[in-house]
């Protein structure tokens, strides 16, 4: 997979955002889609990065992801589909999102990310249908390492990739109030690594985004706009969407986010009363004004928050069994 990636998406080079490209006549990402499965979630991380601690409830219809992502894959192919949330495992018919995904056809890797305290709601056909669970780890979340070893365990079974990322530190975000200097806002925009590097985009309901922050950062702001573009069906959408995707212009929500150049602190677990006390932080003083100068002149591939255990080799008898599952999850 990583290979494959790699032959996909050549590392960029000093400065150069990474933009998708158009091969064999389907937009290439630069890395993954991201599809929000849930907005709500069952812990409250400070400075979460997709707002869940007070971000309304909500659930997507798999009959909406089936419709969605199939009109997507119609011009769009990443090299995997992330599902998260919120927190997937929320989802009460989660199997059935999975299995919409996967008849979708837009990958055929499917990847899972779960803060891991629900997977015993985890159905035999949902982890069979899936490429990989990503849990992450937070200090004190009370995931241990029982539940890391039955998840590892479950994922031998069904020939499901098991990873474990840790997180001790999260990154200054959102702020309520908006950054009046339009040459700062540019210059996080043109330092964020979500936006030029990693290309994170997101579908949620019926559009596509360039980054999951520009879905919530309006309605953390109080405003009434959208970032996101809708999806169509349309003989020109491919040109359309490949112009929005590769645009080099700040979004509006940048305004209210300082991306990926927030001044790191450490993780820590909030009642959800108290996760909106940030949004009063101003965003000037949010911003690591060091890492921003630095990101502007060089870049550097690796998230400094997280920490990813390495999954185990598999033999040529996974990817057999994985074959043979995945045929018998979409009969």
């Amino acid at each position: 997979m990583q290979k494959e990636h790699e032959q996909r998406y050549p590392k960029s080079s000093t400065l150069k955002p990474v933009k998708s490209r158009l091969v064999e006549g389907k937009i290439l990402p630069p890395t993954s889609l991201e599809l929000i499965v849930s907005d709500h979630c069952n812990i409250a991380c400070r400075q979460c990065n997709h707002a869940s601690p007070v971000i309304r409830k909500w659930n997507i219809d798999p009959d909406e992801v089936r419709t969605d992502l199939s009109t997507l894959a119609k011009v769009y192919r990443p090299a995997k589909l992330k599902l998260i949330g919120g927190e997937p495992l929320l989802h009460p018919r989660l199997e059935d999102v999975i299995l919409a995904a996967r008849a979708s056809n837009i990958s055929d890797y499917l990847h899972l990310v779960t803060n891991g305290l629900l997977l015993n709601r985890m159905t035999d056909g949902a982890w069979r249908a899936l490429d990989e669970i990503e849990i992450s780890g937070y200090p004190n979340s009370g995931v241990g390492d029982k539940i890391i070893a039955e998840a590892r365990k479950k994922g031998w079974k069904f020939n499901t990739k098991v990873t474990l990322t840790v997180f001790s530190d999260f990154r200054y975000t959102f702020s309520k109030y908006p950054i009046e200097d339009t040459d700062l806002v540019r210059k996080i925009f043109a330092g964020c690594k979500i936006a030029n590097h990693w290309g994170c985009h997101a579908i949620y309901k019926g559009h596509i985004y360039r980054c999951p922050q520009s879905i919530y950062a309006p309605t953390l702001a109080g405003k009434e706009f959208s970032d996101g573009l809708k999806l169509e069906t349309s003989p020109d959408f491919q040109e359309t969407l490949l112009n929005f995707l590769n645009e080099d212009a700040p979004l509006q929500s940048c305004s209210n986010c300082v991306g990926t150049n927030g001044k790191k602190i450490r993780h820590e677990l909030l009642k959800r009363k108290a996760w909106a006390d940030d949004l009063e932080t101003p965003p000037e003083e949010m911003i690591d004004y060091e890492l921003l100068e630095k990101s502007l002149i060089e870049y550097a591939d690796i998230d400094d928050c997280r920490n990813v255990t390495k999954p185990r080799r598999f033999s040529m008898i996974y990817f057999r069994n994985k074959i043979q599952n995945l045929r018998r999850a979409t009969r």
